[in-house]
């Protein structure tokens, strides 16, 4: 990889780590991650819950709170419609839990991704309303863009409610209350980032908040801490930047999923290999509970994790939590397939050579081009979209950035030979005439060129935060990097350089021979364990000078934690 070292001034990171009362590795880390301001800085570093911003400053929530009071109140029938990923379940979770505190049952709908499609589609809407029509229908992670279904709905005079994070192509109707942070209140604001859960939990705050106003006595039995185990798991596999009130909420919820009373996640986690009372990671909630999640909604029918996360038998949310499982063991023999076939189209066409790769084939399963386009793109370190199944002359795909360039902004400058599409800067759908596969590459390409530059830099690096002393690793050093937790999007692990180190014995190679463990000596502390992942294919050698790029931290094991070191890149040493 090409090593890209971050410029800082030395003496201001020094400034900062005396005022925070931490070491200058640390205070340069935080000024890296732009908080050269002190308050924000210590806010950063030590967020509280009690930093969260008063959530009638979101523009409509005061709004949907009130019709939320009239629908309780009154006992009317209410239908919470949510997406089926991981954002959209815990979304519909969340709120249809608080709804039930509140006395009232409301109805709950996700739609079936492989014959409805995405969000609020006619198909979906048909299906949801078939019992009868509800007074109040409120869409959780989509609708922003529907605004023929929104047409649709009030139409048939159901008052609806759109909670959304997803950006806009067309300017929304007003017969509706949407509540929107890339709608309406542009610009910096703590909340701007928040994912569609994140932005339920502050519209269930506004509710308690205006609830007790009213001196209704349900409103003081909620602790709104309990819920925050959803917002973590929400926020954290939607890949939103984990700053700000996103920062603070995942922050306190993943401390929360460790002792969570929820029944449904208590059986999910279980289900997930993870000891109940262990420490829950990022990577946790990454790669064994939300895919597990997800994996329902991408081959099968989404209300399955959504029954097991408002159960309360565990029994009953075990057996869901088992056939979860099953289920994302499919799902992921159908990824390696999809996978093979699609590195070897973007080979054997040297589609590597775009700006975007994009790749398409009709067998390909719509349920897994999402985890394709990510793994595609993490390997080219280029934006990709996977196309697969074709329905009505159009083939739907999703695509997955990299960072710095905006997909979103990218896809709307191809919309006359698009179908529907729509998403965040990293991470979008779209869907395209099966004929046009090839003109959507060129232009899309073409695009990229034109707004980013020719110049743009593709080739695989990894950025070193800093250089250190190896006397520098230690434990105290360990303990502050958790200050910097939880790790994620907008908030990257940091990496570290180590140089003119010599390994005293040869690596141990394990893992399918795709791994590699080994034992960086630290002179007078000794010697930290080190273990690479995947890159077995390039062992460093023995006895002679090299740099090391590492990410440091506590390994958990068994409830148990030691000092780890994970490999990033080697280099002979200058």
């Amino acid at each position: 990889m090409k090593w890209k070292e971050v410029e800082f001034d030395k003496k201001s990171a020094e400034d900062l780590g005396a005022y925070l009362g931490v070491s200058p590795i640390l205070g340069a880390l935080i000024l890296q991650r732009g908080y050269s301001d002190l308050l924000r800085a210590k806010m950063f570093m030590r967020p509280k819950l009690a930093d969260l911003d008063d959530p009638f400053r979101v523009k409509n929530l005061r709004r949907a709170v009130l019709r939320i009071i009239e629908a309780i109140e009154k006992k009317e029938n209410v239908l919470v419609f949510g997406d089926y990923d991981v954002d959209g379940i815990t979304s519909t979770t969340l709120l249809v839990s608080i709804f039930r505190h509140f006395g009232i049952s409301p109805t709950y709908f996700v739609p079936r991704r492989m014959e409805e499609g995405y969000g609020l589609s006619q198909a979906a809407l048909e299906r949801a309303l078939s019992s009868g029509l509800p007074s109040l229908l409120i869409a959780l992670d989509c609708g922003t863009n529907a605004l023929e279904a929104a047409k649709y709905i009030r139409g048939k005079n159901i008052d609806l409610i759109i909670v959304d994070h997803h950006q806009a192509k067309d300017v929304p109707a007003s017969d509706h209350i949407l509540i929107n942070p890339h709608v309406h209140n542009l610009g910096a604001t703590p909340w701007s980032q928040l994912c569609t859960v994140g932005l339920v939990f502050k519209l269930a705050h506004g509710l308690i908040k205006e609830m007790r106003l009213r001196n209704d006595r349900r409103s003081w039995e909620i602790n709104l801490k309990d819920y925050l185990d959803l917002v973590a798991l929400g926020t954290v596999a939607d890949l939103v930047p984990l700053v700000d009130e996103n920062r603070i909420m995942a922050r306190y919820g993943i401390k929360r999923l460790k002792s969570t009373r929820r029944t449904g996640i208590q059986a999910l986690i279980q289900a997930s290999g993870i000891a109940l009372g262990d420490d829950i990671t990022p990577i946790d909630i990454s790669f064994k509970l939300g895919p597990r999640i997800n994996a329902s909604g991408r081959l099968a029918d989404a209300s399955l994790p959504l029954e097991m996360l408002l159960g309360d038998d565990f029994t009953t949310c075990y057996r869901a939590a088992c056939e979860l499982n099953d289920i994302n063991k499919e799902r992921q023999e159908i990824e390696r397939g999809v996978l093979e076939d699609a590195v070897r189209q973007v080979e054997d066409n040297n589609l590597g050579k775009y700006p975007c790769i994009v790749v398409f084939d009709p067998k390909w399963h719509p349920g897994v081009v999402g985890i394709i386009a990510g793994k595609l793109s993490r390997e080219y370190h280029k934006p990709v979209i996977v196309f697969g199944e074709v329905d009505s002359g159009f083939t739907k795909g999703s695509g997955r950035s990299i960072q710095g360039i905006d997909l979103v902004e990218c896809l709307s400058q191809c919309g006359e030979i698009l179908g529907s599409w729509g998403g965040h800067p990293m991470a979008v759908g779209v869907s395209v005439m099966e004929d046009k596969v090839g003109l959507f590459r060129e232009k899309i390409s073409d695009t990229i060129v034109k707004k980013y530059g020719t110049d743009i830099d593709f080739s695989r690096s990894v950025t070193v935060n800093l250089t250190l002393d190896v006397s520098d690793v230690g434990i105290e050093l360990l303990d502050e990097l958790e200050l910097l937790h939880p790790y994620g999007e907008g908030n990257r692990e940091p990496v570290f350089a180590l140089k003119n180190v010599v390994l005293p014995k040869p690596v141990e190679v394990f893992g399918s021979a795709q791994n590699y463990r080994f034992q960086i000596p630290l002179g007078d502390n000794g010697w930290i364990n080190a273990v690479a992942w995947k890159c077995a294919d390039k062992l460093p050698p023995v006895g002679k000078r090299i740099d090391l790029a590492v990410k440091l931290g506590w390994n958990r094991w068994n409830r148990r934690k030691t000092p780890q070191a994970t490999l990033v890149d080697w280099r002979e040493s200058k």
